[in-house]
């Protein structure tokens, strides 16, 4: 707290800190306990044992935990399964009579009656919400299974006649429940009927022309004349949505491949920083002007560059354009003013600003300064060196990420056919 305050009144100031402190914790305490005062309540509210000693009866049968407390006071867990209630023989009876009067509409699905069914019947197993179960039996299979579907392969627009018999049981009650239904083929829409005209068709133009070469489309259906014509593909589909993808990831790809030059770019010239501190640092030790020092080693480099024996360095083809800003009249401090800017990394921004503060005002301790940016530029380029070799040993992490799983494969591949066999 002395670290953070300019108030000399420590001692309130760490009063007031912990009361705050206890206040937020006594806050934090009492919603907790309200919380769980709350959750409890509404634990108890639902819960549904009445009297200490009943337990509710459901349509069917379901399990409850309870806390058993024994006289000597101990306690233990017991999950209770509670039956649904039995009815009586009145009860069940009227019940059975109740549901087989309901029972057409029951079983009727889709349809309208069951004196013209043309969708699958909804032969229902269980009446929910009661204790009955139904048990059904057919005459015969011709056009209906017994969970109610349709056979549409025996179905025929004459209609077929078929009676279903369910045996309702409740209890040890049964009742005895007889439809007779008329099955007829599904209507078909107007499109459906379309299509299987156009197919008779087909096939029957397929049974005049199955000797010929040539398969025969017929020229009406229906009485009325058709044309027919090559469905046209568009197989440049693909191709175009693939040249825009292409091109929109080529866009993109151009944009990230300039970005990553740039940086390649950075890294370079971060790295010959202190090659060319080094160079100035000698040449002026030597007793040439700084302007002498920077076109000696401009065209050290030209000469070198001409010759194949260094590739493209960006720093020096920025020194040579700074030489040739002052051969064109510009000021020798704008040019290094404008090298720095153009550089755009921190540490030529600082050597320009030292050569331009060396030709404003003089000095005799340049050399020292650049012998002391040398040292600090060796450490940063080691500093960088080891930043990129983190980088490469994290883009090996997916190779061998792979290399593991195709190991994984081969070993695992043979040991799961075995079990197979």
């Amino acid at each position: 707290m002395r670290l953070l305050t300019t108030d000399r009144d420590i001692r309130g100031q760490a009063e007031k800190y912990y009361a705050d402190k206890l206040r937020l914790m006594l806050a934090v305490l009492g919603a907790g306990l309200a919380l769980a005062l709350l959750l409890q309540l509404n634990a108890a509210r639902e819960g549904i044992l009445t009297e200490g000693y009943f337990l509710p009866r459901r349509e069917k049968a379901y399990t409850h935990t309870l806390t058993l407390y024994t006289g000597e006071g101990e306690k233990e867990s017991v999950t209770v399964e509670v039956e649904p209630r039995k009815l009586t023989r009145e009860e069940s009876r009227e019940l059975l009579e109740k549901t087989a009067a309901g029972m057409e509409s029951q079983i009727l699905g889709e349809n309208a009656s069951l004196q013209e069914v043309r969708s699958d019947l909804n032969l229902i197993r269980e009446i929910a919400g009661t204790p009955v179960t139904v048990e059904w039996e057919l005459d015969n299979y011709e056009s209906l299974n017994l969970d109610g579907s349709l056979r549409l392969e025996k179905l025929t627009e004459e209609g077929s006649l078929t009676e279903l018999t369910a045996r309702l049981t409740c209890g040890e009650e049964e009742e005895i429940y007889r439809a007779v239904v008329c099955v007829y083929p599904p209507l078909l829409t107007k499109e459906e009927k379309w299509k299987e005209t156009v197919d008779e068709a087909l096939a029957e133009g397929q049974a005049e022309s199955s000797q010929q070469e040539l398969k025969k489309l017929p020229e009406a259906i229906e009485g009325a004349p058709v044309r027919w014509e090559d469905a046209l593909s568009f197989p440049a589909g693909p191709a175009l949505l693939l040249a825009m993808f292409a091109a929109v990831t080529v866009y993109v790809g151009k944009d990230r491949e300039l970005q990553k030059q740039v940086r390649e770019r950075e890294r370079q010239m971060s790295r010959d920083y202190a090659r060319v501190v080094s160079k100035l640092v000698l040449l002026m030790g030597a007793g040439a002007a700084v302007r002498t020092a920077w076109e000696m080693i401009v065209k050290d480099y030209q000469e070198k560059k001409e010759a194949g024996q260094v590739k493209l360095r960006y720093v020096y083809e920025e020194m040579a354009l700074a030489c040739h800003e002052m051969h064109s009249g510009v000021a020798e401090t704008k040019a290094y003013e404008n090298f720095g800017i153009r550089c755009r990394l921190p540490c030529y921004l600082k050597l320009s600003s030292l050569l331009e503060q060396n030709l404003r005002k003089g000095g005799k301790g340049l050399s020292q300064i650049l012998n002391a940016e040398i040292a600090e530029a060796f450490e940063q380029r080691k500093d960088c060196a080891l930043s990129q070799g983190e980088e490469a040993s994290t883009r090996l992490l997916f190779p061998l990420v792979m290399m593991l799983g195709a190991v994984m494969l081969l070993i695992l591949a043979p040991a799961v056919m075995s079990m197979q066999v």
